[in-house]
């Protein structure tokens, strides 16, 4: 899915859109923009590239971006137009929800708060909007789970709940899906080409960098959150990981928070 945790997000407006059956030009235009189909389904054409969005899809159409549009039905969209400061996302993109209605919801209420404009709106659209990226995320995992055996999910969503727990393990994994741990390593080989040591490792890695940046903890204490016995361990598997030792992330962490 659109990397957006990483980029710095400006919220611009958020709008009702209708329109007939029929072919259109979209110009370029400075800020990005993204929508959801309540109803209607159009095909979209830029240099050659051709898109199509059903009803309940979610488009994302990056700035400067020129398109042709054929509306192969009447049309209601909901759009969020926003800015992202030096944004590499260059091209356009199509998602369909596993729960539709979420995102109806949270876009029908992002554009009624820039519509009423109350007390702190600003910062209530950008909530919705993270909402929206936070829903992105989970049903685009939830998406590829469906394709996936019903096993593997029970492993996932249990490592992913357990993670932090220093017990945690392959073989705990396992016993608790009711399969060999040998198994559970064809099964992560076979669907995810990696293995579940990899993921579980890679999980407590990604919660110890969010934990760095924070400054509020040593990397002891960080190493004991993230699931790890051992502060030795932990360092040496986070500088192979991250390529940067966890004590010089602190500190970077602690200078910046001094500025």
């Amino acid at each position: 899915m659109i990397p957006f945790e990483d980029l710095s997000v400006k919220i611009d407006c958020a709008l009702p859109f209708s329109w007939k059956k029929g072919t259109g030009y979209a110009r370029p235009r400075s800020f990005d923009a993204l929508s959801f189909r309540i109803r209607g389904n159009a095909d979209y054409t830029h240099d050659n590239k051709e898109y199509h969005a059903e009803t309940n899809d979610i488009l994302f159409v990056p700035a400067k971006y020129d398109y042709t549009i054929h509306s192969n039905t009447s049309e209601d969209v909901l759009v969020v137009h926003f800015f992202i400061e030096n944004s590499p996302l260059r091209e356009m993109r199509v998602f369909t929800p596993v729960n539709p209605d979420v995102f109806q919801r949270l876009f029908s209420e992002i554009c009624e708060t820039w519509r009423v404009k109350p007390v702190g709106y600003k910062p209530k659209m950008a909530a919705i909007f993270y909402r929206i990226l936070e829903q992105l995320e989970i049903q685009q995992v939830k998406k590829e789970l469906l394709v996936k055996p019903k096993t593997l999910q029970e492993a996932l969503d249990f490592l992913h709940e357990n993670f932090s727990n220093p017990e945690t393990t392959v073989e705990t994994t396992a016993s608790h899906v009711g399969i060999s741990s040998v198994y559970l390593r064809k099964l992560f080989h076979a669907q995810l080409n990696q293995t579940p040591l990899h993921y579980l490792t890679a999980l407590r890695i990604e919660h110890a960098k969010a934990l760095l940046k924070t400054g509020y903890y040593s990397v002891e204490e960080i190493a004991t959150l993230s699931g790890f016995n051992d502060a030795k361990y932990f360092s040496s598997l986070y500088k192979k990981y991250v390529g940067i030792s966890p004590s010089k992330r602190l500190k970077r962490a602690l200078v910046q928070a001094k500025k």
